[in-house]
């Protein structure tokens, strides 16, 4: 076998995430970005690191690729850590680029599952139990809120300045259909399930190229930033069979191969398990994944390299916790201090991953910190201003 590498399009805590689990793994890492201040710049772990301009096409990439493949004697794997990276790397794959190994979906799937309109009215059609999806806001007329009204694409966040908007009755979707009667169709409704945070799980998989499950990570969320509608700030490892078989269906039914990240919501009342999301790429919480006995980058080089993937039993009952993360969300939620402290003290008693700390790689983490720090500042300065006047 050539001596395994891997090329990440790093961003935020994906890509840290995936360069630790990589170097987890004993590969090289190299690492490409279009953000000079990305976390994965001042980890230790990486080969080298490559800035590519902002929103990079395929020529802009197409020259250090060729470089690390003459560099290195021989093919790396591309991996994705991003929405706009999974469709750059469908491209070069649908162009026949074969300097690396590129182990995507298919450009037409990648791009379907990036479009929340065209992904969730596919799986609706594979029998996929879906939350009650309004695809177009302006010309129906909702029966159920709260409603979550999500953008379909990444770049349809841009428009809204959020991931998503929770809006409570049909008055308050006036207001926003009136606000973006322009790009309304730029968004989908989707009913909100009821149930706490810990009713939120998230599979982190990968599949082989006949489309079969390689290797699977189960988790529940026990917190979001921002609270209950972003990403994971605060989760448990705990395997579910029954999310096992519905990712594997999902597989099969969209012909995918390489990582993806999988999302679902179980209905307290019922039981039922419903679909939320599949981003096709890396998982932000990978490093939990890797710490829990599941690598996925580890799987997709060896199914890029042709070689079986030894499936590995999850460690349950481990909590990831992203600190920083999950207290402004928790204060700015108007969460009470009394009630996280006592949160918290129960999860000292859990053995614990932290999403940025690792004391063999620790810059990384205080830059976070520092990051972090500074944006509550910002905000709450704003806040006072708006108050003052």
């Amino acid at each position: 076998m050539e001596k395994p590498y891997v090329i990440l399009f790093a961003k935020g805590l994906n890509g840290l995430g995936a360069l630790r689990s990589a170097n987890h793994a004993r590969f090289s890492a190299f690492v490409l970005v279009d953000n000079p201040t990305d976390l994965s710049v001042y980890s230790r772990l990486s080969c080298r690191s490559y800035l590519l301009p902002s929103d990079p096409k395929i020529k802009d990439v197409l020259p250090v690729l060729d470089r690390l493949s003459s560099s290195e004697g021989g093919p790396g794997v591309l991996m994705a850590c991003s929405d706009s990276a999974s469709e750059l790397l469908s491209e070069l794959k649908e162009q026949g680029y074969a300097r690396h190994h590129i182990v995507v979906p298919l450009i037409k799937t990648t791009r379907v599952l990036n479009d929340k309109r065209l992904e969730c009215r596919l799986m609706a059609g594979h029998g996929i139990a879906l939350p009650r999806t309004y695809y177009r806001l302006g010309q129906e007329s909702p029966s159920t809120f709260p409603l979550l009204i999500k953008p379909r694409t990444h770049k349809d966040c841009d428009i809204l300045g959020a991931k998503n908007v929770l809006v409570h009755s049909r008055e308050e979707l006036d207001v926003f259909c009136s606000r973006f009667q322009e790009q309304v169709d730029r968004f989908i409704g989707q009913q909100v399930i009821d149930g706490r945070d810990d009713r939120l799980w998230v599979c982190n998989v990968t599949y082989n190229l006949q489309h079969e499950l390689s290797a699977c990570f189960v988790f529940s969320r026990l917190g979001t930033m921002p609270s209950h509608y972003g990403v994971t700030s605060l989760a448990i490892s705990c395997d579910n069979p029954k999310l096992r078989a519905e990712c594997a269906k999902i597989g099969k039914a969209l012909r995918y191969c390489g990582p993806a990240m999988i999302e679902f919501k179980q209905d307290p009342e019922t039981g039922i398990y419903y679909y939320l999301e599949t981003n096709p790429r890396l998982g932000m919480c990978n490093w939990f994944d890797t710490q829990c006995g599941v690598n996925n980058i580890q799987a997709c080089v060896q199914i890029a390299y042709g070689n079986p993937v030894a499936s590995a039993a999850q460690k349950n009952n481990i909590v990831y916790w992203n600190f920083f993360g999950d207290l402004v969300a928790r204060l700015e939620n108007r969460e009470t201090i009394p009630a996280i402290a006592r949160r918290y003290l129960r999860l000292l008693f859990r053995p614990r991953i932290g999403a940025v700390f690792y004391w063999k790689d620790p810059v990384p983490a205080a830059k976070y910190c520092w990051d972090t720090i500074r944006t509550v500042w910002i905000r709450v300065g704003k806040r006072l201003s708006w108050r003052k006047l």
